[in-house]
């Protein structure tokens, strides 16, 4: 439940997508054409905007084929004597269902066809087949305009909110990892390095937002429009958030075993360090736009404020931490752009 609100904020612009986009198809075929029920019309606008598509034309394309499959089997089963309704209603979605299946195309097309099938037959015959098509293309090109041109979202900004919550996450872990290392509280440490682990989540999520982002590169105008750019730092994101992760989680475990092997003070060093990794994933966490830094932003120079090296030797039990902590730092820059690792 914790992350429902998320997902509401990531689908609630689809869903005013696909509700107004209804609106207008069901409008459109009505008052421009004169179909008194473009039932079709609105069901089309609706599948083609709908939320957690990867896809909204490929979706369109799709439910097209699968309506109008559909609706060519209903009304040829209209020919069918009436005697049982019910089992020409199932022999009629039968038939389209397998004639769909049998083009190999996605999930939507069969689903679509017997969906169309279904309400031919129950909708009666009161409307001419063409002019149920004529209502599907409607929809569809509602579906088309809204996705296309009106409501194309921005992919480098979902990349960007899903890299934000995983550098605060982090940092966040990082951060009650290294006071509770520091003050060799046990107990803790074990809690925060779980907190730390649990970044993954945020990972994976990050992993999503860049498949979504390349998708739209190649099915929107806007991601065409954007291509270069958007596949520079995906793929960019895609080399280094998971070194990023995994440098954070083992930097968090040797801070944890430097702890249990030494019952002195960690070593200043290695709290700069730190608490320099810890600042500047918040940073970037604040920033709206981390995935996009511009040259002259001092976010992409992360090399010019990094720690320098200890000055004295540290104890045999936290040069682990200070490596890890090195190739976090390294990580971050390889980002954030600022250099290329």
């Amino acid at each position: 439940m914790a992350a429902a609100p998320g997902r509401l904020r990531l689908a609630l612009r689809d869903a005013i997508a696909a509700s107004l986009g209804a609106m207008l198809a069901w409008e459109l075929s009505h008052y421009l054409l004169g179909h008194p029920r473009p039932v079709f019309a609105a069901v089309t606008a609706l599948v083609c905007l709908a939320p957690g598509l990867p896809s909204h034309l490929k979706q369109t394309w799709g439910l097209v084929l699968g309506c109008a499959i559909g609706i060519i089997v209903g009304e040829l089963a209209w020919l069918l004597p009436d005697t049982i309704p019910l089992l020409r209603l199932s022999l009629a979605s039968l038939v389209a269902l397998s004639l769909a299946a049998m083009l190999g195309q996605p999930p939507v097309v069969p689903i679509q066809a017997g969906v169309s099938v279904v309400l031919v037959l129950s909708m009666g015959p009161s409307a001419a087949g063409e002019t149920r098509l004529v209502d599907v293309l409607v929809g569809a090109g509602v579906g088309l305009m809204f996705s296309q041109v009106i409501f194309t979202a921005n992919p480098l900004r979902a990349v960007s909110r899903s890299a934000s919550a995983l550098l605060g996450q982090l940092a966040d872990g990082l951060d009650a990892t290294l006071r509770a290392t520091a003050t060799h509280d046990t107990p803790d440490a074990t809690v925060a390095l779980g907190q730390l682990t649990r970044s993954s989540d945020a990972l994976s999520a990050l992993r999503t937002a860049m498949a979504e982002a390349q998708s739209a590169s190649r099915w929107s105008v806007r991601g065409r429009l954007g291509g270069a750019a958007l596949q520079t730092v995906t793929a960019r994101y895609d080399r280094h958030a998971v070194r990023l992760y995994a440098s954070a989680l083992l930097l968090g475990e040797s801070l944890v075993r430097g702890m249990s092997h030494d019952s002195g003070l960690m070593p200043r060093a290695i709290v700069l360090h730190c608490e320099w990794l810890i600042e500047a994933c918040r940073q970037l966490a604040a920033n709206g736009n981390v995935v996009a830094l511009q040259p002259d932003d001092a976010l992409a120079r992360l090399a010019a404020s990094a720690p320098q090296a200890p000055t004295q030797p540290l104890p045999e039990a936290w040069l682990p931490a200070l490596d890890h902590a090195r190739q976090m730092e390294e990580a971050l820059k390889a980002l954030t752009g600022s250099r290329d690792a």
